[in-house]
């Protein structure tokens, strides 16, 4: 039983460097190395920018009877997590204000919005810091930089992906390698 522990031992302790070299470095689309910490540095980041992006300030005027009234709220519960590596959010772009002047909802009893400032956009969502208020519409410039932005987000995420993978993997093989030496080492367990 000793043996058997002192293998098993040994397996783990040459399979866990194994894998943590294994995820260290991932390559970029340039050929570059960078590490799990610095794709993650990135990705924070991004998400940074892109919440700027999607959250600025829009026009608020003093309600009048002139405003469409929108209920409940400006925004269904939840959010879709896009597909940061393909989304192209110019093409889930949606004005649901159009027709209007001004609007309006109950969560803003008091103030009226320009309708034709904003936008919903179901790619964003994902990232709206205040649901009480309605979002500015993004130019085309704005849409192509969150686009840009999913991409490094999406890169980060594909790269954690690859590293539980290659762990996964690694300790799939110490896993089977002890179990193959272990039969090796001791022939008479195979006969029970």
């Amino acid at each position: 039983m000793k043996t058997i522990v002192s293998c098993l031992a040994v397996l783990v302790v040459i399979g866990s460097p194994l894998a943590a070299a294994l995820a260290q470095d991932v390559q970029t689309p340039l050929g570059q190395k960078e590490t799990i910490a610095q794709l993650d540095a990135e990705a924070a980041a991004a998400k940074q920018r892109v919440i700027e992006i999607v959250n600025q300030p829009i026009t608020h005027l003093a309600r009048t009877d002139e405003a469409g009234e929108f209920s409940p709220g400006w925004f269904h519960p939840g959010a879709i997590k896009p597909d940061f590596n393909k989304v192209d959010i110019r093409q889930s772009q949606i004005f649901p204000y159009k027709g209007y002047r001004y609007v309006t909802s109950n969560l803003n009893p008091k103030e009226m919005f320009i309708a034709a400032e904003l936008e919903f956009n179901p790619m964003t969502k994902y990232f709206y810091t205040d649901r009480t208020v309605p979002k500015r519409e993004l130019s085309e410039d704005e849409m192509l930089e969150v686009n840009r932005l999913y991409r490094i987000i999406g890169r980060d995420e594909q790269a954690h992906a690859s590293r539980l993978t290659l762990i996964a993997l690694t300790l799939l093989g110490v896993t089977l390698g002890g179990s193959a030496l272990i039969l090796v080492l001791f022939p008479d367990l195979r006969k029970r």
